[in-house]
């Protein structure tokens, strides 16, 4: 067994009144373990809370995040149930042209504004 001189190591003030050092020691080992299982826990319940909200939203949590923007790309969120369509269907002609038309008669836009929507909507043709 090898003793320690404390006065030729330089420790002697830490081994006064009571081994300090060692009470501080023993507390940073306890409160250690306790900051890295606390640590470990709250990882746990953010990828609860992440999966959950995945979940709601139609999303496999166990999707990886490329699979998750690559169906966003193709627009697979228009597929699934309930989804709603991203854009709106087309108009036809004379749908467009009467849309103005009560835009124009309801005081929204001027005549101005009519007349170059008109001409923006059959310019289209």
């Amino acid at each position: 067994m090898v003793r320690i001189d404390a006065q030729a190591v330089g420790i002697e003030p830490f081994l006064d009144e009571g081994d300090s050092f060692m009470s501080v020691f023993n507390a940073l080992f306890i409160i250690i373990p306790i900051i890295f299982v606390g640590m470990i826990v709250l990882m746990i319940v953010l990828a609860v809370l992440n999966a959950r909200r995945l979940r709601s939203k139609g999303i496999s949590p166990l999707a990886t995040e490329a699979e998750i923007v690559a169906d966003a790309v193709r627009g697979s969120t228009a597929q699934r149930p309930g989804a709603q369509p991203a854009a709106r269907p087309a108009q036809t002609l004379e749908a467009r042209l009467a849309e103005i038309e009560q835009l124009h008669a309801t005081g929204k836009i001027t005549t101005a504004e009519r007349d170059a929507a008109r001409v923006s909507v059959l310019g289209t043709l």
